[in-house]
């Protein structure tokens, strides 16, 4: 019994020794079968000042994954991949080195469109190799998307067939990666429209006409019979006098710190040659009434700014509606001057006229006051 009991025993540990054996051997094949690259943080990569944070990662690249080429292990192809999937892996690696530290800190989506390593035997022991990444890098404003930048670099070696540092080569050009985009920040803040955060509205009022035919309004500067260049009354009109006023704007817009400046120059005036008197009726009251014709089209320019100053004007597409907002002035400006002449009689009714001239003076005063 006990003869047969130490048979059975160096049997089974004769078996096991074979499994431990068999499970060595499948795991050394296994190790050929795949190099795993793994993005080992550093942490000197916290020292660097980024003024932006990795928000998202996404693998953009015809088969996504965590598969990045192909290398030569052993005298064969075996496939070169990352631990997990590309986008999870490069988001640990990068949110590691730049991490949300402010919450003025630019949002940066990072979109892989190549992360590979592959690789050919060319001799006896001699292996050469390529490494490639290209990266797109864009934010999100007002949930619109804005493309920045982009980033793509490449390293070519030759090597003998023994292990060589992929994971140092890969770390090295994603670190590159972001601090080329650091640089690019760097370079195009307060340049860029791109970068801009948030509208910023500046109005400038044109007081200077370069034409002597333009009369632009200003508080200081009332009209005098002589901007009627026309002394004869319109054909078929039975009115004293009337005058073409009108208003209009410049614009412009450049990047200034994290704004984007929209800088709106506005024009009031009067074109002398469509402004007409008739000699006999060219007196203080007839000009006073013309006057205030003036004036409403310079209430109505301060009225368009505040429609601007209510408008949802986006760094996208702010020019769309200042347009829209300029032409509800404008017919606005219309209807103003229509109520004018259809209360006052055009200036006959002297009750009336002497109450516009009241109210447009103070709302005229009130502009200016705050200027």
């Amino acid at each position: 019994m006990a003869a047969g009991f130490n048979k059975g025993s160096v049997g089974k540990k004769s078996i096991l020794l074979a499994l431990i054996l068999t499970h060595i051997s499948v795991l050394v094949h296994a190790q050929q079968e795949k190099l795993v690259i793994h993005l080992t943080k550093s942490t000197p990569a916290l020292l660097k000042n980024y003024k932006f944070f990795v928000q998202e990662v996404e693998d953009k690249r015809l088969i996504p994954g965590s598969g990045i080429g192909k290398i030569i292990a052993l005298g064969k192809e075996v496939p070169a991949v990352l631990p997990g999937k590309a986008d999870r892996e490069l988001f640990a690696y990068w949110t590691f080195a730049a991490p949300k530290k402010e919450q003025t800190y630019l949002p940066l989506y990072v979109t892989i469109k190549e992360l590979s390593v592959n690789e050919k035997k060319v001799g006896p022991n001699k292996v050469t190799g390529d490494m490639k990444v290209s990266l797109s890098f864009r934010w999100y404003r007002n949930m619109q998307p804005v493309e920045l930048t982009s980033y793509q670099t490449s390293a070519s070696y030759t090597r003998p067939e023994k292990d060589f540092e992929y994971e140092k080569l890969m770390k090295q050009m994603l670190d590159q990666a972001l601090d080329s985009f650091q640089k690019w920040m760097t370079n195009n803040a307060g340049k860029n429209p791109a970068l801009a955060r948030s509208l910023q509205l500046v109005f400038k009022e044109i007081t200077a006409s370069p034409s002597e035919d333009t009369v632009f309004y200003s508080p200081k500067r009332p009209l005098i019979w002589d901007d009627f260049k026309v002394r004869t009354g319109k054909p078929g009109s039975r009115y004293a006098a009337a005058v073409f006023t009108s208003f209009g704007y410049e614009g412009r817009s450049y990047p200034k710190n994290d704004d984007l400046v929209v800088e709106i120059g506005l024009k009031t005036f009067m074109v002398k040659s469509m402004s007409w008197g008739r000699p006999e009726a060219r007196t203080a009251s007839t000009l006073r009434h013309e006057q205030i014709h003036f004036d409403i089209t310079r209430l109505v320019v301060e009225k368009f700014k505040e429609r601007l100053r209510k408008a949802d004007l986006t760094i996208e597409d702010f020019d769309s509606e200042i347009q829209y907002q300029f032409l509800e002035s404008f017919r606005e400006m219309n209807r103003e001057q229509e109520n004018y002449d259809g209360e006052t009689g055009h200036g006959l009714n002297g009750a009336a006229q002497a109450a516009w001239g009241q109210k447009v003076a103070a709302e005229i005063n009130a502009v200016y006051a705050v200027q």
